[in-house]
């Protein structure tokens, strides 16, 4: 009897069991509202707008590379790598930060988009809009790696696991992916909401669509020399749209916050340690303008004297005889919490554009209206509104587009180095393909290249022991991976 009655309680417990498994409501009931199975697409965006923008403003890959290479800054101390003796671990730390943190966001808000799934991220942002926002940000990134570093993994890179060795793209396929990155984003974009999470424009498309056509614009001047018939048609097809980055209210900025976590890198380095002064490149070119903006960049000399800039490529011991008191500093400005991150501006649109108009394409203004437009517009982002000021700077013969020193190149490019301050890859990406000089020897010499100016960075050494086979097909079992090597489009 006591046998039997286990027995029917045991029958009635599957019972109850077989009925509870077959409610409807079951995932419901064991589903936590509190632990979302599904990503915010909109943390995502953010997470990768910010991401890039921390690399680049961080104190390694942006400061000791970007803004020393480019002469902005000197070396107070560890002047080493203002001799081009780069470390191994910040090529490292970059190359595997942008790969693996935003272009992998970033192809996650495509991919989660493009799915059966869609349906459940459109509360994020029309779906064509959220994709094509991470394109035209997924293209400024692989710009800035491959004009870094030379041919990238492109068309095989973010597939995870599925492929953890992509190969190498060629720099002249990267440049023809980004154009079709472009339209393709500007193609797929829909009169409905823009994303979520959006640091940069707060999910207006119409100023994506303006950044778009901004970088196509650069993307195509940078390969005119090597390319010219897909450069100029992109070219021509941008500033034809009526839809670029014409004044300073259209620019691409990350909004930084007051405070940390969320304040500029630079801000946050800063508050512990100094080790950038203002470079006596920049000080000195900007002194024999009396360009207004040098109030702006640097700070005088504590000791007096002005503004004076540490000498460019000193020993370490030669940098630290240098007090800090003697030489000017970065400005205010540029060590404020809330700098914003300069993905791209106005002026930059105005000085591609006046090239434009020099290579005989079709542009909207002259070439020397766009060249006084950019510089304009420039002063006036820097704080500097007196027009008779502005007027009287670019009236010198030294600046005016008419008497200024050199071809349109050395015009165009030296004014533009100048307004592409704290832009540090971008300054040094014109000096390599412009060609219009300024730029120092190291005043103690180079430790690494030619004694040049770097032609492109070394590859990260990760990539010789995780990737080695297309590694050594990408540089010819290194033979290549130099300094002094060339990119596709640096031909002059």
């Amino acid at each position: 009897m006591k046998m039997n009655k286990q027995i029917f309680f045991l029958v009635g417990l599957i019972g109850a069991l077989a009925f509870t498994g077959c409610r409807k409501d079951f995932e419901e009931i064991n589903t936590n509202p509190n632990e979302p199975t599904a990503v915010s697409t909109g943390f995502l965006l953010t997470s990768a707008q910010k991401a890039t923008m921390d690399r680049v403003y961080d104190s390694f890959w942006g400061s000791r590379r970007g803004m020393q290479t480019a002469q902005y800054w000197s070396s107070n101390q560890y002047s080493n790598e203002s001799r081009y003796q780069y470390r191994d671990a910040t090529a490292n730390g970059a190359w595997a930060s942008f790969y693996a943190g935003p272009l992998q966001d970033l192809q996650t808000i495509i991919d989660l988009n493009s799915g059966d799934s869609a349906g459940d991220y459109a509360g994020y942002g029309d779906n064509a809009n959220q994709i094509a926002v991470a394109k035209i940000l997924q293209a400024w990134i692989y710009q800035h790696l491959t004009d870094a570093f030379g041919d990238i993994p492109m068309s095989e890179a973010l597939q995870g696991v599925s492929n953890t060795t992509p190969a190498y793209d060629s720099q002249a396929d990267v440049y023809a992916a980004l154009i079709t990155m472009l339209n393709d984003a500007m193609d797929g974009m829909t009169s409905g909401a823009g994303p979520q999470g959006d640091q940069i424009y707060g999910g207006n498309m119409d100023q994506w669509t303006k950044f778009a056509n901004s970088l196509k614009l650069r993307v195509a001047m940078r390969m005119a020399d090597v390319n010219p018939g897909p450069a100029q048609a992109a070219a021509e097809a941008a500033l034809g749209s009526g839809m670029i980055i014409a004044g300073n209210e259209d620019n691409a900025l990350f909004s930084y916050l007051s405070g940390a976590p969320n304040n500029n890198p630079i801000n946050e380095d800063y508050k512990t340690r100094n080790d950038f002064a203002a470079s006596n490149t920049m000080v000195d070119y900007l002194t024999s303008l009396n360009d207004p903006r040098i109030g702006v960049y640097y700070a005088e000399a504590a000791n007096g004297g002005g503004y004076v800039g540490e000498v460019y490529g000193l020993t370490e011991a030669n940098a630290a005889i240098t007090m800090n008191d003697d030489v000017s500093q970065r400005g205010a400005a540029i060590l404020a919490a809330d700098f914003p991150g300069i993905l791209f501006d106005a002026a930059q649109t105005h000085f591609l554009a006046a090239e434009a108009a020099e290579r005989g394409w079709t542009s909207i203004l002259s070439a020397e209206e766009h060249y006084n437009a950019a510089i304009a517009l420039n002063m006036n982002f820097w704080g500097i509104t007196d027009e008779a000021a502005i007027a009287d700077y670019t009236a010198q013969d030294a600046v005016a587009y008419a008497t200024a020193e050199g071809d349109w190149k050395t015009k165009i490019g030296r004014q533009k180095w100048v307004a592409l301050y704290m832009q540090g890859y971008e300054g040094w990406a014109e000096y390599r393909r412009l060609d219009f000089g300024v730029l120092l020897p190291c005043a103690d010499g180079a430790l690494a290249g030619d004694g040049n100016v770097p032609a492109r960075m070394w590859y990260p050494l990760d990539e010789q022991t995780l990737n080695g086979a297309n590694w050594s097909a990408a540089t010819d079992a290194g033979a290549t991976d130099l300094l002094e090597t060339k990119l596709w489009w640096d031909v002059n």
